[in-house]
């Protein structure tokens, strides 16, 4: 995939450590790989109250989602929140009621992966980043 997602997970991998690490990615390394694109969650695995779900970072700071049961086909639930970076970190506020708000450790790793670390009652979370929107979120 040739992008500016690309370029920008390029210059992020420069400070990391190949293959996941415990280098954890600064906030605003975080922001300039999703902001003006589309991430997909990729769970590990599916279980009670996990969601499949996708969202746009608009550079504005607003967040546009939807989200359906864990590998169900059918209705997407759509939904609003902001991202900011706050104290070094990559922080989201989505105001739903099973998934947390607040501001996460990221890392990347060489093959592209973005991912979310230590989200309470979630664990870590895989990230496929698509350019742009997409979906029209």
């Amino acid at each position: 995939m040739k992008s500016i997602y690309a370029m920008a997970l390029g210059a992020a991998m420069i400070f990391a450590a190949p293959a996941f690490a415990e280098v954890y990615l600064p906030g605003h390394e975080v922001a300039n790989i999703v902001v003006g694109n589309t991430i997909e969650g990729q769970y590990r695995e599916c279980g009670a109250a996990r969601k499949d779900f996708m969202e746009f970072y608009a550079p504005d700071g607003k967040i546009q989602g939807k989200e359906r049961a864990c590998n169900q086909a059918g209705n997407w639930s759509k939904y609003t929140g902001s991202w900011s970076v706050n104290d070094g970190k990559f922080c989201v506020q989505l105001g739903l009621s099973d998934r947390e708000d607040g501001c996460f450790d990221y890392e990347a790793d060489s093959e592209g992966t973005l991912r979310r670390l230590n989200e309470p009652g979630v664990g870590n979370t895989n990230f496929k980043i698509y350019d742009g929107n997409p979906e029209n979120l």
